[in-house]
């Protein structure tokens, strides 16, 4: 079963979007205000009872984030979905004639590597595969 850890978002303003996600529907800080230099942009990261949100607020209109805030304004960027056996997600979704970029195998997902689909193959949101925590990654 596949469940739906992170969600990203980018955003024009950090303060009014912790106004929306922290301070009026609870979602506690883990990380943040900081800059992230290769996405061009700051970030903060929350957490909620099974996921995790992590706001975006881009300042480099050359990379991704920027990219995204002005092409489509604010909105979800990227998702990251938990799997019980990454390589089999990954074979599925070849079989589809869908790419996964980075560690393809069982073992995929930290510590094994990180698995993406692209935007363009994922409806227009970056999507990141890793292993469940729950269920301890194949040798």
């Amino acid at each position: 079963m596949a469940r739906v850890a992170a969600l990203v978002f980018v955003v024009r303003s950090l303060e009014r979007a912790l106004a929306v996600y922290e301070n009026g529907l609870g979602f506690e800080r883990v990380e943040g205000p900081s800059d992230v230099p290769s996405l061009g942009a700051r970030h903060v990261v929350l957490r909620g009872d099974d996921c995790t949100l992590e706001l975006l607020e881009p300042h480099d209109e050359r990379l991704p984030p920027g990219i995204f805030l002005r092409a489509r304004g604010e909105g979800v960027f990227a998702l990251g979905v938990d799997v019980s056996a990454p390589g089999q997600a990954a074979a599925r979704l070849k079989q589809a004639f869908i790419q996964v970029r980075g560690a393809v195998g069982e073992s995929a997902g930290p510590p094994g590597g990180r698995m993406f689909i692209a935007p363009i193959d994922a409806h227009g949101v970056l999507v990141e595969i890793n292993a469940a925590a729950d269920e301890p990654p194949a040798p």
